[in-house]
Order: structure tokens, then C-alpha cells, then sequence
């Protein structure tokens, strides 16, 4: 089995894409093609407390999938190269510190002059920083049955967490809609350093309504990576062919899909809290997905989705760079010239993000050639 599989790369290009290029065309798509507005909204985030998903809703859950699928290809590498066990727990300790302060960095919040307003944890990255520093320890120091139980430990505690941890002024007990325990905690425990949490004019804060939350989700942000890692650890095992391989990957896919519906009809699939059933239903999506990717991609060779490489190949580095560098800004400088010809700004908007889209996949295919990968 190589070092790296490239349907690993795709599938994670596949997510990058989607979030940096594909979603914001599809919205001027959708305005400009007539009887598509029902697609609509499967470019946004659906609003909180909704128990289904849109499209744009599947990013980040698969964003952190994909960090957890290359966990055992690169541990089985330190392996190989002679690591320490404590220069292994070094290594993740950097990576933990190093995708912390980067989504610090694209919140905007490393260098804030006014600490009470400093969020301490408000990014993707900082979620995917949680489940890979715990998936990584657990795949170190645990036999894979041990790590499955783990995982469903997990599920099941933030599920009773949740049922039946009801606090005095009325969070929690069941609810998952304004008042569930996952917002009671992030408020008790960061305070002012809330990610939603708005300070007043007198010193004081309050918090707005809902939304994401982080301490008590991340029992299932590490889930949601450890799912990836189990996927890893499957398709990097020499045992089983690569139909078998894509076999389990499909059947697996569709048990917690079914397991995660299921459960849904107690638990809702709700993203903003992370809950046990939306962490279910979005990794069976992911191992279906990086199934028929790897057949395609690894056991038949075809190689019409290599064009998804400069995405995967520098995943960290473009969701990075996208917030502290405004492409749309050089693509409006671009074919600006172009605006009063098209009295339509959805059509000057598809073309608009035709070229940034073009201009991200250029810079990335560059990176790849000249063989320059971001790591963290």
C-alpha cells in the first residue's frame, strides 16, 4: 500500500472546491438560469435549529474527516522512519498549536488589543485541531475495537449529556433548540470569550441568539475525525482487494447513514450544536463518497478527477489564505471593465467567480508542480 492514496486527495480537493470555488458560482448560477431557485439554499447554511442539511452544510464535516483519513498513513510513516513515541506526541502537540492559531488568525481574533473580547475557539480549524489531537492519541495507544467503543462512548455520552443534564436556569434536559446544553456551556465556561457573546457599552456582555457551539461539541468533533481515521485505516490495511475495500467502505457508508436517520427521529440532525446523529448521518455520507472515489480513482485509475489535486494537495493553505487574501478582489480588478457591459450583476457575478475560480485553481496547480505543500 503506497504512503498516500490520491482518492484521499481528491475527496479532500473535492471539499475545498466546493467551499472556495463552487458554492459562491452556483449562487450566481441559480439567479441567472431560469427555474433553478429551488437550489437556492443549498449554497447557505440552513439556520439554526433546522434538522435537515444543504450541500454548504457538508463542508466542514468533511473537512474534518478528511484530517482524520490521513492518520494512519502518516503514523505509519513516523513508524517507519524510527519515531519516538514522545517525539510523535511532539508532533501533534505542534500541529494542535499550529491550527489553533490559524483559526485565530481567519476569526480575526490572535492579536485582539481587548482581551474580554478575545474568542477563543470560533473556527473549523480549531474543531479539526480537537478531534485529531484526541484521534491521533487514541490510534497511538488503543487497539481498533478499543477505538471504535471509544467512538461510541462518545456519541452516546453527549447524547445522555444532553437528555438528561438539566440546569437550573432551564438549559439543557432534552432541548436542542435555543436552550440545549451545548450553549449553556460554552456561555459558563468562555464567558465573554463566547463565540457569540457581545460585550456592552458598560463593560458588561450579553450573548446572542444560539448558533455554533464548541466545548461540549467537540465529543463529536473527535467522532467525526476518528470516522475518517477508521476510513484510513481500512482502505491503508494490506488485507482485502481494492473491490473489497470499496465494498466495506459503501456498507459501512450506509449503516450510519441509517443508524443516524434513525436516531434522528429522538436526536435532530442539527450542525450548529454537532449533534450524535448529524455526526452519524455526514460521516456515512463521507465514507460513501470515498468509496466510489476510490474506486474510480485508485482501483480503475481514471484520471478525470485529477484536476481536484492542487485542492486536496494544499487543503490547510487554501482555506487559510482565503481569509486573509480576497481573490474576489483581484478578480473584480480583473474583468471590471466588463461591468457596464452586463447590465445583469448575476451574470457579471458568474464570470466574476468564473475567474477567481480559475485564478485559485492556478495558484494551487502552480504550488503542485513546483512540488510546494503547506503542511501543519
Amino acid at each position: 500500500m503506497p504512503d498516500r492514496l490520491k482518492s484521499l486527495d481528491v475527496l479532500r480537493g473535492l471539499n475545498m472546491f466546493f467551499l472556495t470555488v463552487f458554492t459562491a458560482w452556483m449562487i450566481e448560477f441559480c439567479h441567472v438560469v431560469p427555474g433553478l431557485d429551488w437550489l437556492q439554499p443549498q449554497w447557505h447554511h440552513n439556520p439554526f435549529g433546522s434538522t435537515t442539511l444543504t450541500l454548504h452544510d457538508w463542508i466542514m464535516p468533511l473537512f474534518l474527516f478528511c484530517s482524520g483519513t490521513a492518520i494512519p498513513f502518516a503514523f505509519a510513516k513516523y513508524e517507519a522512519q524510527g519515531r519516538t513515541k514522545a517525539q510523535m506526541y511532539w508532533r501533534i502537540a505542534r500541529r494542535v498549536i499550529a491550527l489553533w492559531i490559524l483559526g485565530m488568525i481567519c476569526q480575526g481574533n490572535l492579536l485582539k488589543y481587548d482581551f474580554a473580547q478575545l474568542k477563543w475557539f470560533s473556527n473549523t480549524l480549531q474543531s479539526i485541531a480537537v478531534g485529531y489531537c484526541f484521534s491521533a492519541i487514541f490510534y497511538m495507544n488503543c487497539k481498533p475495537r478499543t477505538q471504535v467503543i471509544i467512538a461510541a462512548a462518545l456519541l452516546l455520552g453527549y447524547w445522555a449529556l444532553m437528555m438528561f443534564v438539566r440546569t437550573s436556569d432551564g438549559f439543557g434536559g432534552g432541548d436542542f433548540g435555543q436552550h440545549n446544553l451545548c450553549e449553556w456551556v460554552d456561555r459558563t465556561v468562555l464567558g465573554s470569550h463566547c463565540d457569540h457573546a457581545i460585550l456592552d457599552e458598560g463593560g458588561g456582555y450579553h450573548f446572542e441568539k444560539a448558533k455554533y457551539t464548541w466545548l461540549l461539541s467537540s465529543l463529536n468533533f473527535i467522532v467525526t475525525v476518528m470516522t475518517g481515521m477508521f476510513a484510513g485505516e481500512l482502505l491503508k490495511a494490506k488485507r482485502g482487494n481494492g473491490n473489497n475495500k470499496t465494498l466495506m467502505l459503501l456498507v459501512l457508508g450506509a449503516a450510519m447513514f441509517g443508524i443516524g436517520k434513525l436516531w434522528s427521529l429522538q436526536m435532530p440532525v442539527n450542525k450548529y450544536i454537532w449533534t450524535s446523529t448529524m455526526t452519524l448521518v455526514t460521516s456515512g455520507i463521507a465514507f460513501l463518497l470515498l468509496g466510489v472515489i476510490y474506486w474510480i480513482v485508485d482501483c480503475c485509475h481514471w484520471k478525470g478527477l485529477d484536476w481536484l489535486l492542487p485542492f486536496g494537495l494544499n487543503a490547510i493553505f487554501i482555506y487559510f489564505i482565503g481569509f486573509i487574501c480576497d481573490f474576489h478582489t483581484v478578480s473584480n480588478h480583473l474583468v471590471g471593465g466588463l461591468k457596464h457591459l452586463i447590465p445583469d450583476p448575476h451574470w457579471y457575478g458568474l464570470i466574476r467567480c468564473t475567474v477567481h475560480g480559475l485564478l485559485v485553481w492556478g495558484l494551487l496547480y502552480l504550488m503542485m508542480k513546483k512540488k510546494i505543500f503547506v503542511r501543519v
